[in-house]
């Protein structure tokens, strides 16, 4: 069970891009690009301003083997977005800062547009592990990211 006391790590991810989501630019293999040239190279779709192609190597953070965290998601795109975390399932904790009812385990959240979204969850399985669009065109777009368990 995450304990969300003050022990717990914290984080944001912010998932950007889209035409309606007013992304400018974002990096793509360490170099920042506007939108136009993103396109060009077939992405649309960010995390963190990062649009990830092929395999994520570098991860968006480490967390501490067996430590509770928190991760605040924010979707800034016009579009809704299944959120999927590979190696852990979570708490979904709150919805737009209102705490849920039942805080439901899942390993794959649904985020409305505009939507932010606190889960959590004990970092117990060691290894990359990646959070991801589960819109396949939009992970294979740029939506995708890693978390490193040490």
């Amino acid at each position: 069970e995450p304990d969300l006391g003050d022990g717990a790590a914290r984080h944001e991810v912010v998932f950007g891009g889209g035409m309606m989501g007013g992304m400018t630019g974002a990096e793509l293999h360490g170099r920042h690009l506007g939108m136009r040239e993103l396109l060009r190279h077939g992405m649309a779709w960010a995390v963190n301003g990062v649009a990830a192609s092929g395999h994520v190597h570098e991860p968006m953070f480490v967390l501490e083997r067996g430590r509770t965290c928190v991760v605040s998601l924010r979707n800034d795109t016009a579009w809704w977005h299944p959120i999927h975390l590979h190696g852990h399932a979570f708490r979904i904790t709150a919805r737009n800062g209102a705490p849920t009812p039942r805080r439901e385990w899942r390993d794959t959240v649904l985020m409305a547009p505009r939507e932010a979204v606190d889960i959590a969850f004990v970092a117990d399985n060691p290894g990359d592990w990646m959070l991801h669009c589960h819109v396949l065109a939009h992970q294979a777009g740029g939506m995708a990211g890693a978390v490193r368990v040490a």
